[in-house]
């Protein structure tokens, strides 16, 4: 189960890169990991730990291959940055840079910290995500977690835990790459409610304390705030030792309505990536 696998024409992408948004383009997690793929594959120095992933969306890529350079923006003593340009077609798609910097010692003294519970996964969870796949949670549903999108389409709180598939057909996801895909995923999170995800993401940055652990990774939504169509959502990530990053997500208001998945697929894998949408537009 990958995203991508290369080919004569750059980074082709395989059934599961299909976006829920539209079945004839890539969706974002995958734009993500690719990304960050590209960036660490050519930039990265085992020296230096990523500490912060930005990725500005253009358009959204057709289901085609996909072209990606990198440029070095800048190598200091304790800090590098890297760009990398999405093609398609000759025409950019996106942007991302990778800052990356050197570890330093703790500071003394005691920081104040949220006060959330934290997000623990599951025993139950933690077998079924042995292997890829995803687990919703809603404050609303009456049992906090289950493997149906469909059944968390409501006005509270979401989160979810997610072991990955593979960016790369040919290649095991790293830490970075898992993180960034993970960030993807906060528009999806922080701008779903009752009649479905109301908005689409232009942007995503992820500001990552460390590297997360083991190939289940979990996000949960902390803020959305949205007026005349125009959002900003927040969210917390997580593995099974406790919070690694924060994400952050600039979007707009659909034009075709909300995406609505109260009728999404019950299982998760690569028999229904090509679902039509369904929007509710009403108003």
């Amino acid at each position: 189960m990958a995203f991508f696998t290369r080919g004569d024409q750059g980074f082709q992408p395989l059934p599961f890169a299909a976006s829920q948004w539209a079945p004839n383009s890539i969706n974002g997690s995958a734009l993500a990991g690719l990304a960050a793929h590209v960036l660490e594959s050519d930039q990265g120095r085992p020296e230096f730990r990523v500490a912060r992933f930005t990725m500005d969306i253009f358009r959204q890529p057709k289901f085609a291959p996909l072209q990606a350079d990198t440029s070095l923006v800048r190598a200091g003593r304790s800090i590098r940055i890297s760009d990398v340009l999405v093609q398609q077609d000759g025409r950019a798609v996106a942007r991302a840079s990778m800052v990356s910097i050197k570890s330093t010692q703790q500071p003394a003294g005691t920081r104040w910290y949220p006060d959330d519970q934290p997000m623990p996964l599951p025993e139950q969870l933690a077998t079924a995500l042995s292997e890829p796949g995803i687990h919703w949670g809603s404050d609303a549903h009456p049992d906090g977690w289950s493997s149906s999108m469909s059944e968390h389409q409501n006005a509270s709180r979401k989160r979810l835990w997610f072991h990955q598939p593979q960016v790369m057909a040919e290649l095991e996801n790293t830490a970075f790459v898992r993180a960034a895909m993970l960030g993807e995923l906060t528009n999806t999170l922080t701008s779903w409610g009752d009649r479905g995800i109301g908005f689409i993401n232009h942007d995503v940055t992820i500001v990552l304390a460390r590297m997360p652990i083991g190939p289940a990774v979990g996000i949960q939504a902390d803020n959305h705030i949205s007026e005349d169509g125009v959002a900003a959502g927040a969210a917390t990530m997580w593995d099974r030792h406790g919070r690694f990053g924060i994400s952050v997500v600039g979007s707009i208001a659909h034009m075709a309505g909300s995406l609505d998945v109260s009728d999404a697929a019950e299982e998760w894998g690569d028999d229904n990536v090509s679902n039509k949408p369904v929007f509710d537009n009403a108003n």
